[in-house]
């Protein structure tokens, strides 16, 4: 929730900035930019990913499980964006991003022969995703070389590391290969001299259970894994 807030309070501050910029710039770059139907570019970012976690509806009648939390990191993605022109104010943007992450989910585990022990139990979970994001764009009137905007859309996420996770044999917890995504966000574009720089947040929020179970008493403890990350790219266009 706290990531939400903070995606709201970065657009209204570019929001405000933007009207300032407008009477301190009067020299426009790239002055017939938005003309063209097509752009296209790469971006690089940077995610926290997360695990959104409902237990079991029987979790407490499972031994020595006493409780569930997810651990987060800080990684990164790369790939190309292309931007499609739809009319003034509204582009349709496609982007093909491979991300690099990881998410920990910890057990509390009792121990049988002392009962007032607890210790942790951590399932590393590495994933490499071939993001598909598309998003609608709406911008806001170029004042200058500053122009705020608002996306939302989708994103479908492909685990590449889901299947060799589920091969090596190890105890851990498995995922499934797809993740669709609902994303919301906004940003602000810089019309600079040769190109223009986007800098935006979003926040993904994942539509499916990724859990894969596999009749142990760690995915038995949970009903239901749902993936979330809170993003910052970069967007460089021609």
């Amino acid at each position: 929730m706290k990531h939400i807030k903070f995606l709201i309070l970065f657009i209204c501050s570019f929001y405000t900035t933007s009207l300032f910029a407008q009477h301190h710039y009067h020299f426009k770059n790239l002055p017939d930019y938005d003309n063209k139907m097509w752009h296209f570019g790469f971006t690089v970012g940077f995610n926290n990913m997360n695990f959104g976690i409902d237990k079991s509806d029987d979790f407490f009648e499972i031994n020595n499980i006493y409780g569930i939390e997810a651990k987060k990191y800080t990684c990164f993605h790369v790939g190309p964006v292309s931007n499609l022109r739809l009319n003034k104010y509204f582009d349709f943007r496609m982007l093909f991003d491979l991300s690099f992450n990881q998410r920990d989910i910890i057990y509390k585990i009792g121990n049988t022969d002392n009962l007032t022990e607890i210790n942790s139990q951590v399932m590393k979970i590495q994933s490499t995703m071939l993001e598909f994001p598309f998003h609608f764009k709406y911008r806001a009137e170029r004042m200058n070389n500053f122009a705020p905007y608002l996306i939302a859309g989708g994103n479908i996420k492909y685990d590449i590391s889901a299947a060799k996770q589920a091969d090596n044999g190890e105890e851990t917890i498995r995922l499934n290969t797809l993740d669709p995504c609902v994303e919301w966000g906004g940003g602000f574009d810089f019309y600079l001299t040769y190109f223009k720089l986007s800098i935006e947040l979003k926040y993904s929020k994942g539509l499916s259970n990724v859990l894969n179970y596999d009749n142990t008493q760690y995915s038995n403890a949970i009903k239901r894994l749902e993936s979330n990350a809170f993003v910052i790219s970069f967007h460089f266009e021609g």
